[in-house]
């Protein structure tokens, strides 16, 4: 079985991090509320990011309290 192996596409390095990032909509905002979660993979190389956008639930219970 052959391993899959991901390079990045500017330095062409295979080692990456990644970490979880919210933003908030243009409505959300007057909630106080971050509704777009994405995981951002980087290159530990040169710091080439990539964003896959993560479903994110509207919790209203949270936009009220903030």
């Amino acid at each position: 079985m052959n391993k899959l192996v991901l390079h990045c596409d500017v330095c062409q390095s295979t080692s990456f991090s990644s970490e979880e990032m919210a933003m908030t909509g243009k409505w959300s905002r007057l909630f106080n509320y971050s509704n777009k979660i994405f995981t951002v993979v980087s290159c530990n190389n040169c710091g080439h990011s990539r964003f896959f956008r993560k479903d994110a639930r509207f919790n209203i219970l949270e936009a009220i309290v903030g």
